[in-house]
């Protein structure tokens, strides 16, 4: 690790320890906290200020001309606007066409100022490279901006699980790549500054307050996530030091299948595939009776685990196409397997390996 890495990580580490400590108080003075209701069942109102906390690191750097590559500004404006808006949200609950609006329009900045799009999807089915031209490639980089943004946003529904998923996914990113420039610099502070927030949010230190990542940290994340990987797999993964684009459906592997599995679930029950409920992995590994401190180790350990499939899959240069199958497979065990999770934890709880679940826990999601 290079005393630069180093440096930004244990940097972003404490000031983000910082901006938790002056912004939670701050937070319940205006509203900008979480209460418990028919879905959320944490106790207390808890301020929502992760997403700001792990955010200002990265702009003080920036701010202070560490940070200078032109990209990088462009990508800190639109993660600028997230995290405001997402702020607001979390206050006042925005509409749901205004928010899509907000995440498609930094999605056209990063197409149309930084110059980042997808153009090469890889050889996904055995027959040569897939190349999208730009009038098809734009709208299917927003659809991925959309998509990758709001599946992090849906894994932020239990302690630990969006911001460890993204903690994962970028530590694997920073092993595997070396054409993302913006992760080069962006990667280590995020890494800080994340380790910080789940110091926070998993009470892992008594006496700092707990706090949430609330929208505007879900989204910044799921935005930094989508433009690490398509920086990453310009021109297919072809450079020296590039990310296969069928590796970087690994990289999220797990909010991507979770949020498809639960879209389609809402749909097949006639509801809006906007609605909220409590239909994701942690829910239903809930309603299966399993602890809280199982659910986590049990989704992180997941996510980790496709995310080092994929590692392997590329080191190995397995072809595109088996690649695409066998991410295809994962996600078709995946959402047998989490629609079965309560027999698995009935069968656990027959070899006392897991505890009975309370009353209002017990039955098929």
């Amino acid at each position: 690790m290079s005393s630069q890495v180093l440096f930004f990580s244990v940097f972003s580490f404490i000031a983000t320890f910082i901006a938790i400590l002056v912004l939670s108080p701050l937070a319940r003075r205006v509203g900008l906290v979480d209460s418990p209701d028919h879905r959320k069942k944490h106790t207390g109102s808890i301020p929502l200020v992760g997403g700001i906390a792990v955010f200002l690191p990265a702009l003080v750097m920036f701010a202070s001309g560490t940070l200078t590559d032109s990209n990088l500004a462009v990508f800190l404006v639109c993660a600028a606007l997230l995290v405001v808006v997402g702020a607001i949200d979390d206050r006042f609950n925005l509409s749901y066409k205004f928010r899509i609006g907000v995440e498609m329009f930094a999605g056209a900045v990063m197409i149309f100022v930084a110059g980042l799009w997808i153009g090469n999807l890889g050889d996904l089915f055995g027959l040569g490279d897939i190349h999208l031209p730009f009038w098809t490639g734009v709208p299917f980089t927003l659809v991925a901006v959309f998509g990758i943004i709001n599946a992090v946003n849906m894994m932020d529904g239990y302690d630990g699980i969006a911001a460890g998923v993204c903690l994962a996914a970028i530590a694997t990113l920073e092993f595997l790549t070396t054409t993302s420039p913006t992760l080069t610099a962006m990667g280590p502070m995020l890494v800080g500054s994340l380790i910080a927030f789940l110091v926070c949010n998993l009470r892992a230190v008594e006496g700092f307050p707990k706090i949430f990542l609330g929208d505007a940290g879900s989204k910044f994340l799921g935005f930094a996530l989508v433009w690490f990987l398509i920086e990453a797999s310009r021109d297919g993964g072809r450079t020296e030091g590039g990310l296969e684009p069928v590796t970087a459906l690994y990289l999220v592997g797990l909010p991507l299948i979770d949020m498809v599995t639960t879209t389609v679930r809402r749909m097949l029950k006639g509801k809006s595939p906007f609605h909220p409920d409590r239909t994701h992995i942690h829910h239903i590994l809930q309603r299966a009776g399993f602890r809280k401190d199982h659910i986590i180790v049990l989704v992180l350990s997941f996510a980790l685990a496709i995310n080092l499939l994929g590692i392997l899959l590329q080191i190995l240069n397995t072809p595109d196409a088996i690649q695409f199958a066998v991410f295809i497979g994962l996600f078709l065990l995946y959402a047998f397997n989490v629609q079965h999770a309560w027999k698995l934890a009935k069968r656990l709880r027959k070899l006392r390996l897991i505890d009975e679940p309370e009353e209002e826990l017990v039955g098929e999601p």
